[in-house]
């Protein structure tokens, strides 16, 4: 199982991850840190804070990036989708 670590992007700052995350796949991946960016948002309004959180970088165990998502893509996109 591949391995990826989520480097988090804040407005002044990137928390790199250290220890990374096993997952089936890219996409796998890419859907846990559109949930993480969600919950750290909602976080932030439900506490009354400033969103300072950008998006989440994703590299491969060489640091190369193979893909980022942004809070405009995990959290705004999915609001403007129509619900059938």
């Amino acid at each position: 199982m591949p391995v990826y670590f989520f480097h988090v992007n804040y407005r002044d700052a990137v928390d790199d991850d250290l220890e990374g995350m096993s997952f089936d796949d890219l996409d796998q991946a890419k859907s846990s840190a559109a949930d993480t960016l969600r919950e750290v948002v909602a976080d932030d309004l439900r506490a009354a804070r400033q969103i300072d959180i950008s998006g989440i970088d994703i590299t491969d165990p060489t640091g190369k990036v193979v893909a980022t998502v942004t809070v405009g893509e995990a959290v705004i996109s999915p609001l403007g989708q129509k619900i059938d």
